[in-house]
C-alpha cells in the first residue's frame, strides 16, 4: 500500500519498477499475486495519479474473464 501511495507512475513502465509482472489491458492494471495464485485487477489513472481496486481473484476466477466487465 505505501508503495502505491508514494508512486509517481506515468505509464505502465514505471509501474515494472516497482511490479515486473504487472500488465496492462486497456486502463487496467493486472498483479500476479503470490506466484500467480491470484490476481490483483486495477484501474490505473495516471494522469490524476489514482488507483481503483476492481477485483482479486483466484487464478482460476481470472480464466473464466468475468473481469472484463471493468473494460
Amino acid at each position: 500500500m505505501e508503495t502505491v501511495k508514494q508512486a509517481k507512475w506515468s505509464s505502465l513502465e514505471d509501474v515494472r519498477k516497482a511490479f515486473p509482472s504487472a500488465g496492462m489491458i486497456g486502463k487496467l492494471a493486472i498483479f500476479n499475486v503470490k506466484g500467480s495464485h491470484y490476481r490483483l485487477i486495477v484501474r490505473m489513472e495516471f494522469a490524476s495519479q489514482r488507483v481503483y481496486v476492481k477485483e482479486f481473484l483466484t487464478h482460476a476466477e481470472y480464466n473464466r474473464e468475468a473481469w472484463k466487465k471493468w473494460l
